[in-house]
């Protein structure tokens, strides 16, 4: 077993917003898949409890459900574990770069067409059915690894002619950064570290087929947890096919480590039926600045020291000094009551 292919459906709402959340997320981001045992190929089943999965490359995909076959490759991954819990198979799945269709067609009838044969040769021992997560697959389009928007769009443009998406608009979450531009990556258990005191930048692009005017929607950056807070617009209401929006977020000064998550979501406030809302949630561990703290408690080891060496001087000393280092200490002293930070 080199790798797997696995497929969400649109059989419900919630695993098309997981579809969603697979062409949205930032490379890095950890995503879940589950499977009833009867959608797992056996030779996976068996695997599984070895964790013979754990650490293989998978190939991320959309299957309709609708009478016209339509199979869309989306995303690359790696499995990051994967359980038997109950009668489910959960995988969990650390989002890699997207799958290059390029010179994929961009017509529905084509992309049926293409589909069928690809359903025909995941089909085993002439089957009439076929496993959603499997290691038996034909062979899938390259992977891209750069985080150009551009292959973002090329698979939306296309996940964009099946009826469950042609009325959503799509979203795209580039990796976290700085105000420096230095891009914080995802850890192992796919959450993004960084340290108080920060300001970080969230870009984000849209995308739709055509314009609704109606649907009234609307994307968001919602922080949770305590120390954070968006410094720029919560809200911005979609009115155009395409744009690209930044989300600022400042994270405040603390006295303890936590681990907070940002929200981007794309929804239609009207909440139709016909459109499949984008959710991506970004895990972030902020930190307490170690150096911060080493400065707060230089200055007021040294307020200290400057307070009391009036008394320690004594009388004979020039009473110029004795204010000034009293003066020097007191400030000191407030100082590193304050923050003390510097910008980043």
């Amino acid at each position: 077993m080199k790798s797997l292919l696995l497929l969400s459906s649109d059989d419900r709402r919630r695993y098309a917003e997981d579809i969603q959340t697979v062409l949205a997320a930032p490379a890095g981001a950890v995503v879940q898949f589950r499977y009833r045992e009867k959608w797992v190929e056996p030779t996976v089943q068996r695997a599984v409890p070895n964790r013979e999965v754990q650490g293989l490359p998978a190939v991320l995909g959309f299957i309709g459900s609708g009478s016209d076959t339509f199979v869309l490759p989306l995303r690359y991954a790696t499995v990051a574990k994967a359980e038997y819990v109950a009668d489910m198979f959960i995988f969990k799945l650390r989002i890699g770069g997207y799958v290059n269709l390029q010179q994929y067609p961009l017509s529905l009838a084509d992309i049926v067409a293409m589909s069928q044969v690809t359903v025909n040769q995941l089909k085993m021992n002439g089957s009439s059915a076929f496993y959603p997560a499997t290691s038996s697959f034909p062979q899938m389009p390259e992977e891209v690894t750069d985080e150009l928007p551009e292959r973002w769009l090329a698979t939306a443009r296309r996940l964009a002619l099946h009826p469950t998406f042609k009325n959503s608009y799509f979203l795209r979450v580039a990796p976290v950064e700085t105000k420096r531009d230095k891009v914080l990556r995802f850890d192992e258990q796919g959450q993004v570290e960084t340290i108080d005191g920060q300001s970080l930048r969230i870009v984000t692009n849209i995308f739709a087929e055509q314009y609704f005017p109606d649907a009234n929607f609307k994307l968001t950056c919602t922080p949770g947890g305590t120390g954070l807070r968006v410094a720029s617009d919560e809200v911005y209401h979609v009115a155009l096919r395409y744009d690209r929006v930044e989300f600022w977020l400042h994270l405040a000064d603390q006295n303890f480590d936590t681990l907070s998550r940002v929200t981007i979501s794309l929804a239609s406030e009207s909440g139709s039926a016909k459109t499949i809302p984008a959710h991506v949630r970004l895990p972030l561990i902020v930190s307490r600045s170690r150096s911060r703290v080493m400065r707060r408690w230089t200055a007021a080891s040294s307020g200290a020291v400057l307070v009391a060496l009036p008394a320690i001087l004594g009388d004979d000393s020039p009473l110029a000094l004795r204010i000034v280092a009293a003066l020097v200490g007191a400030g000191l002293l407030a100082l590193s009551g304050a923050v003390l930070s510097s910008p980043r």
